[in-house]
């Protein structure tokens, strides 16, 4: 806890209690404006009285007024500076005394175009906004700044007690203290640094950034929402239509519009109504009732969805349940990819490539397709793959030309009668023959099958020792 001196003319002054690092920046900052004034002799200052305090009108250009005792107050004119704080005292003898009492300042009647209050008071300061804009800075104390029916534009600094903060119609900067702080932004543009425990709402009538430093609260806003989840515990975020948020912490996230994104999170529980793109990220829980794009995650991840396309990155490890289909790329561009997937739980189609890098692929009940050995730009290392293409629907298994060298092996090709191993874009003048010269070169050993097809990439069949021609297509 701090004392900050805020001068008056005429040798008044008050103090004021300072708790934050941020708060007391705020107060000093005050404070010189004042200093400064006085000794340039353009500072007027007022000790205010509760109830309606005019503003004189015989004053120099800058007006002050001061609130050193309890009460409600509503100051009408041009005041430029408000300052609640304990009286310092003065040449008449009055003895210095700190403010520990509430104090309520109804703005509406402020004819200034900007407006600086600061509030000192270890009691409370409610502040009622008007027309002005200007800077608001509650140092001590549980404060409630009421943007409610304000017009302007403010930057609203809190310390660390339990404040509150409604929004303005224009544009909001706030500041929220370690405090455990409510926040209402349902109309203006606003911009939040929260880092307390705080209750954050909102509608789709505003437009609304926040940064949760704190962790540990609980946030509710409306479409187009931008988040950072810089905080290293987590917190519960409920986010509109075509909302972005950034980071995260073993947060739970729910977005409620048709789109939305989230980027960079660790350990999150995520859902969506509508669709979603995921990028980046680790060990996420993530369950979407529309359409996943999934970009680069990494990590233990469980995925649920009713369409998904995943570009994994190294070390993804991922369980995946579709209602209708997936798409998952083992490489993106420059990177060597070592992953599991486990579609094992879908009833929906999963198409999967495998890149460079030891990969694993469970499929599901449907009829799945499996491509080995893609070559990606920036990415064409062997690959090395295990594949389970899973019970019930046919699957198909196999290259496309100019695939890349490696070892794969399909541990239940036998398991599907209709299960089939392709080479597409070979157009071969006969298929047949072709068939049948590349089991040729087959090798069984140990009820396994092994293939080997353009002297650079080998197939073993687990368990098969009469694959035929038939199940073989090359095209």
């Amino acid at each position: 806890m701090a004392i900050v001196t805020i001068v008056g003319a005429s040798g008044a002054a008050i103090l004021v209690t300072v708790n934050g690092a941020r708060a007391q920046a705020m107060a000093e900052r005050y404070s010189e404006q004042m200093k400064s004034a006085r000794d340039a002799n353009t500072l007027t200052s007022v000790r205010l009285t509760p109830g309606e305090n005019a503003a004189p009108t015989d004053r120099r250009a800058l007006l002050q007024g001061l609130v050193t005792t309890g009460g409600s107050y509503a100051p009408v004119g041009g005041y430029g500076f408000i300052g609640v704080g304990g009286w310092e005292g003065d040449e008449s003898g009055t003895p210095p005394a700190m403010l520990d009492q509430p104090v309520t300042i109804d703005g509406a009647g402020l004819t200034s175009e900007t407006l600086s209050v600061l509030g000192g008071s270890t009691g409370g300061l409610v502040f009622r906004a008007g027309a002005s804009s200007g800077m608001f800075a509650a140092v001590a104390g549980q404060n409630f700044f009421d943007g409610g029916v304000g017009q302007g534009d403010w930057t609203i600094t809190m310390a660390d007690g339990n404040d509150t903060v409604t929004a303005t119609r224009g544009t909001n900067n706030i500041y929220a203290g370690t405090g455990r702080n409510l926040i209402m932004l349902h109309q203006g543009v606003n911009h939040v640094v929260s880092e307390g425990s705080d209750t954050i709402t909102g509608g789709d009538d505003a437009q609304n950034t926040v940064t949760l430093m704190g962790g540990s609260s609980q946030v509710s806003l409306g479409s187009f929402t931008m988040i950072a989840d810089m905080a290293a515990m987590g917190s519960t975020i409920r986010v509109g239509d075509r909302s972005t948020v950034m980071g995260g912490n073993s947060s739970n996230v729910s977005f409620l519009g048709d789109r939305g994104t989230i980027a960079g999170s660790n350990g999150d529980t995520i859902s969506a109504l509508g669709s979603l793109q995921i990028l980046q990220g680790t060990d996420q829980t993530v369950s979407v009732a529309g359409a996943l794009q999934f970009i680069g995650g990494t990590g233990t991840t469980s995925i649920a969805a009713r369409m998904a396309t995943l570009w994994g990155a190294h070390r993804l490890d991922a369980t995946l349940s579709v209602s209708e289909a997936a798409n998952w790329s083992g490489n993106q561009s420059g990177t060597r990819d070592d992953q599991k997937i486990d579609a094992s739980a879908s009833a929906g189609r999963l198409d999967a490539w495998t890149g460079a890098g030891s990969q694993t692929v469970i499929g599901g009940s449907a009829a799945d397709q499996f491509v080995f050995g893609t070559r990606y730009e920036g990415s064409d290392g062997a690959t090395y793959a295990t594949v389970t293409g899973g019970s019930g629907a046919d699957n198909m298994f196999g290259v496309l030309a100019d695939h890349t060298a490696g070892d794969v092996t399909i541990t239940d090709f036998g398991a599907v009668s209709g299960n089939r191993f392709f080479m597409y874009n070979y157009k071969p003048e006969d298929a047949d023959e072709a068939a049948r010269h590349l089991l040729a070169t087959a090798t069984i050993q140990g009820g396994n099958t092994q293939i080997t097809i353009d002297s650079n990439l080998t197939v073993t069949f687990l368990g098969v020792t009469d694959l035929r021609s038939s199940q073989l297509i090359i095209s």
